[in-house]
């Protein structure tokens, strides 16, 4: 079951460790830039009878790095999450599309350079948007879409984990980004109080970062 007191400690230990970082290490890294890619997702726990779904997922993102092998980011995506359904004789595909806020606490493997691969892990947290039942066949007998938004819960928490390939870009202070996560549902998606179902996701996406304000670099 989903707790806000959860969600609140969770995000305080994020702004609380954003400032640390800022007070600990003057100088640092701002980038920024868009982040697309591919959802593999289903649901687990009392769920049974569940595959793998493909969604998209896409949005922006803030990085901060400072100038040793610690950061941190923070993302605004939508995000495709859901599963396809096959058990005795019945088969549908469920869609849940979240606006979904995780914030990363990031270890760089490298302190410099065109190549700064990093490891990340942190909380996540999903805003429903609607959800919607499509494909529905029973007993081979086909029956119609339909939006069940009202059956899953508003809010979703949840933790990521993942590594992030950097490689240099274009241009100076511009980077290609390939990250690969799995986000684990913490949270009971569904209002009814006889199951506990959660969210797991796989994802893959592709990424620009641009810098952004001033550079600063090491003291000699």
């Amino acid at each position: 079951m989903f707790r806000p007191t959860l969600v609140r400690s969770t995000f305080l230990v994020s702004v609380l460790t954003v400032c640390s970082l800022s007070a600990s290490y003057a100088q640092q890294r701002f980038s920024a830039g868009p982040r697309v890619g591919l959802n593999m997702s289903t649901f687990g726990r009392d769920a049974q009878g569940y595959m793998l779904r493909p969604g998209v997922t896409a949005g922006a993102f803030l990085m901060y790095s400072s100038l040793n092998h610690f950061g941190i980011s923070g993302d605004v995506l939508y995000s495709q999450m859901g599963g396809k359904f096959s058990q005795n004789n019945e088969s549908y595909k469920q869609r849940i599309n979240y606006l979904e806020i995780p914030v990363a606490l990031r270890y760089f493997l490298t302190l410099s350079g065109n190549f700064r691969p990093n490891l990340f892990f942190g909380p996540s947290l999903g805003i429903k948007l609607n959800a919607k039942r499509t494909d529905n066949v029973k007993q081979s007998v086909a029956s119609p879409d339909f939006n069940n938004s009202a059956q899953f819960n508003d809010l979703d928490l949840g933790l990521i984990a993942g590594f992030q390939l950097n490689f240099k870009g274009l241009a100076e202070r511009q980077h290609f980004l390939i990250d690969a996560r799995y986000r684990y549902g913490l949270s009971d998606i569904t209002i009814d109080p006889n199951q506990n179902i959660n969210n797991s996701t796989i994802t893959l996406t592709l990424g620009y970062s641009f810098g952004v304000g001033p550079e600063y670099r090491s003291r000699r």
